[in-house]
């Protein structure tokens, strides 16, 4: 799962964050985390991002080396011009709490720019002195290449071509060898067929030796200026380091929401009884299975979920998809399931699931099993998922749903909730007689159905799939008649419950399905109903509003016309009161979770819940019923 979430992100550092990804503490900060990527889903904006280094690695290369170079510099310039980037386009957007966190670093980047060039070269006015060696070096070539092109010219003879040519760093010509004594200067080299010989004319050798120490002072001048630039980045180099480890963690972030995109996901609700709505377990979604999807509401007051039903039924399946669900949900993503999905959110999961055989600590498959158990049976704190394959099915039938049982009893006696599998008919019994404890079973008909069918179990129909195998029909008669009549009877009666029972599960689908139109439809009405509302109010205030205005006037016209000031005085009054009566009658519809006050009072109180168009206001640890007449909006003091 976190190999896939890995492939979402768009950096190494991203990469590296998703693959060491580590379950939240609490719910709470689960949820804030499941929040974020809600917004960022709810926004429409996916974000680009660009991270050259892993966290640490640049300050491990200022610790080691006396500067950086200029590739290195480059890259980091980069890197801060994308978080720039980054800051400023989000700086008015839906997002921008996510990218004002970044620093700023315009200072950094101009100081970068005005010492190297878009293509990765050190500025002739980088410095003054670079400058001036520059220039000079400029002079100096100009005047060698002028003497050279004087001597071609006059002498042209001496030489197999016309061109100068660079040899050990020194200008030379190339000189026919049997006239090199015509030409005085250094011998450099000689052509492959030795007719040619590279010579540089004592007229350039001063020249030449001045050049040299020339590129010397400037890769001299370079390197200070590398070191100024390295000085100055490592004055902020734990905001830089800073702002990598910020990025991964969006570039994380971003990841999560493509995951939710792109799968389907919904935003898991953590509560105490689990509820999964269509879940499927996530790498079958991404290898694009035709899987059936897992629901599974368990009853909150049932602590252990025993499923049976055929091998290759999915019983396992359903132990991973629930364990890897409620992983999911502790690390704030989003999971593969419908919305409304409630998951616990559990301190630990155990879970033992396969063969523990070891060679190595000389352990048999029986041993391993009972050393997982062991730890989940140790764990005294905490709200658990125990996930159990296969339930002591490694030894004898009558031992072994003794332990079974025991284990299951104690298990759910602590705060656990157990999902354990079995073909054990004796644990089906015990698990039916115990009040906290509920059978399930993989659906059997003629085939494996792959669906959970709570409340019966199922039996293993372990003939029926070699029969269907192609076993041989005397092997298959054989084994019919070793099977206790009473069992054989007992499992057709499950296998009718089952059938029965799928039949009702689909015609409570299809009014589930209704309910959820219905309750759809009728909040798109009392939504509707709340805004014409709200627009009524606002109209009203407006006319309340002018109306004011008019007495105003008229008070004013009263005192202008010489009314007697008690006239004027009661005018005032009146007109004062009547419009309080008009504004006490006026109806406020606030949303949840809105500051409001009651008409009167001074003191905000929280809107908690709204019923029968009255609501629920909260004052600290004291709440009151009210109509929308009583309330108006408030603020925290």
């Amino acid at each position: 799962m976190l190999n896939l979430l890995a492939e979402y992100c768009q950096t190494r550092p991203g990469k590296s964050k998703a693959l060491n990804l580590r379950a939240f503490d609490n719910p709470i900060l689960a949820q804030v985390e499941l929040n974020r990527i809600d917004e960022i889903l709810k926004s429409g904006e996916m974000v680009d991002f660009y991270i050259p280094f892993d966290l640490g690695e640049l300050k491990g290369m200022l610790d080691i080396y006396p500067y950086l170079d200029v590739e290195i510099i480059t890259t980091l310039k980069a890197f801060l011009t994308h978080i720039r980037t980054l800051k400023k386009r989000h700086e008015k957007g839906k997002l921008k709490q996510y990218f004002n966190k970044f620093h700023d670093y315009d200072e950094i980047i101009e100081e970068i720019n005005s010492k190297i060039d878009d293509n990765k070269e050190i500025k002739d006015d980088a410095s003054s002195l670079l400058y001036k060696i520059r220039m000079r070096k400029k002079a100096l070539h100009n005047q060698i290449l002028g003497i050279l092109r004087e001597i071609l010219a006059s002498q042209s003879y001496l030489f197999t071509d016309l061109n100068i040519v660079v040899r050990n760093g020194r200008y030379t010509l190339p000189v026919r060898t049997n006239l090199k004594s015509h030409l005085p200067g250094i011998v450099h080299a000689y052509s492959n067929s030795g007719e040619t010989v590279f010579i540089e004319p004592f007229q350039i050798t001063e020249f030449d030796a001045e050049l040299i120490e020339l590129d010397r002072k400037e890769q001299d001048e370079i390197v200070n200026i590398l070191k100024g630039l390295t000085k100055k980045i490592k004055l902020i180099i734990q905001e830089i380091e800073s702002d990598i480890d910020y990025a991964a963690s969006l570039d994380l972030l971003f990841a999560k929401a493509r995951y939710a995109s792109i799968y389907n996901c919904s935003m898991p609700l953590f509560g105490d009884a689990m509820n999964i709505k269509n879940g499927y377990h996530p790498l079958l979604k991404h290898l694009k299975k035709d899987a059936v999807p897992l629901n599974l509401p368990l009853p909150e007051d049932k602590k252990v979920l025993l499923i049976s039903g055929p091998n290759a039924g999915g019983k396992t399946v359903v132990l991973k998809t629930v364990g890897i669900l409620s992983l999911m949900a502790k690390c704030g993503l989003f999971i593969p399931a419908d919305e409304g999905t409630v998951i616990p959110f559990f301190d630990n999961i155990f879970a033992d699931i396969g063969d523990e055989q070891s060679i190595e600590s000389d352990l048999s498959t029986f041993a391993g099993h009972l050393l997982q158990i062991k730890s989940a049976l140790e764990s005294k704190d905490g709200y658990n998922l125990v996930l159990l394959d296969e339930l002591m099915n490694q030894t004898s039938v009558e031992e072994g749903s003794a332990l079974a049982s025991a284990i299951l009893e104690e298990l759910a006696e602590r705060n656990n909730i157990v999902l354990a599998t079995t073909h054990n008919e004796n644990l089906k019994i015990f698990v039916s007689k115990r009040p906290h404890m509920l059978n399930a079973g993989m659906e059997f008909i003629d085939r494996p159905t792959y669906r959970l069918i709570l409340g019966i179990p199922q039996p293993s129909n372990a003939i029926k799939l070699a029969q269907q195998m192609g076993f041989d029909n005397k092997v298959i008669e054989k084994a019919k008649s070793y099977i206790d009549n009473e069992k054989e009877s007992l499992n057709e009666l499950f296998e009718t419950l089952s059938k029965e029972l799928s039949i009702v599960q689909e015609e409570r689908n299809k009014l589930e399905s209704l309910i959820s139109e219905y309750e759809s439809k009728l909040t798109e009405i009392q939504l509707r109903k709340k805004k014409e509302l709200r627009e009524l109010q606002e109209k009203y205030q407006k006319e309340l509003l002018k109306a004011k205005h008019r007495v105003e006037e008229l008070i004013r016209n009263l005192k202008r016309d010489g009314a007697k000031p008690e006239i004027v005085r009661e005018a005032k009054e009146f007109f004062a009161e009547e419009l309080e009566k008009k504004e006490m009658n006026t109806p406020y519809y606030p949303k949840i979770g809105e500051m409001v006050k009651i008409k009167g009072s001074n003191k905000p109180g929280v809107v908690l819940a709204q019923h029968q168009g009255r609501y629920k206001i909260g004052f600290d640890n004291l709440f009151f019923w009210a109509k929308p007449e009583e309330i108006e909006p408030g603020s925290e003091e």
